[in-house]
């Protein structure tokens, strides 16, 4: 299963160098596309997550997420 992270505007530039095998970003300006089989989290747009009956982030807990998950990956790549 991949994890998509869809954001309301572009996609900050942190996540979309982040590089993380099974860890997949969009902007909802693009269109989300097929979301079947991912786990998915829109960040910024409550109504957005809520039709799609996904997750959803604040800008706030998209940043630590950011941090916590370059942080475990890094631990693994040592």
């Amino acid at each position: 299963m991949s994890l998509l992270v869809v954001f309301k505007g572009d996609v900050p530039r942190e996540w979309r160098e982040l590089g993380i095998e099974g860890v997949e970003v969009a902007s909802a300006k693009n269109g989300v596309g097929d979301i079947s089989g991912k786990f998915v989290v829109v960040v910024g747009d409550r109504e957005l997550a809520e039709r799609l009956g996904v997750a959803y982030f604040t800008e706030e807990e998209a940043a630590e997420f950011l941090t916590f998950l370059k942080s475990y990956v890094s631990s693994y790549r040592k």
